[in-house]
């Protein structure tokens, strides 16, 4: 079997496929945006990170797995949020002295926080897929 052609990766529809990365690209746009907001910083750590992006990208990746598998498309869903971070920082690190130093000094805490939207995106698929495949048998 062709890895190109495997459900579990990529879905099991085509379709749904791309509408799944077309919310990953959403994601990604607006973790992006919501990190160059000025006032971000205000809020307490936990609050920008955990409830608003990454509980979006875990439902779509949960949803995702449920209606059509692609474990690529779970994770990349919800690490959509730390690739949003990330270049929304390299945009405010480049602006100069107006720019955030959240990360600069720590580039290990933004490879930290991918790996754990990774596993996240990959527990997600695990609930969605394994749930589907229990409603299956059920019914």
């Amino acid at each position: 079997m062709a890895v190109t052609g495997s459900h579990i990766l990529f879905g099991r529809h085509q379709h749904r496929t791309r509408q799944f990365t077309m919310l990953a690209g959403a994601v990604f746009l607006t973790s992006t945006v919501m990190y160059l907001y000025p006032g971000i910083e205000a809020l307490p750590f936990v609050w920008q990170l955990m409830y608003v992006p990454v509980m979006i990208a875990l439902f779509g990746a949960m949803v995702n797995a449920y209606l059509n598998d692609g474990l690529l498309v779970s994770t990349l869903i919800t690490v959509a949020v730390a690739l949003g971070l990330v270049l929304a920082l390299g945009i405010r690190v480049g602006l100069g002295p107006l720019g955030s130093a959240l990360f600069t000094r720590e580039p290990a805490v933004l490879l930290f926080i991918t790996v754990i939207l990774f596993g996240i995106g990959v527990g997600a698929f695990v609930v969605g897929a394994g749930t589907r495949r229990v409603v299956t048998l059920i019914g």
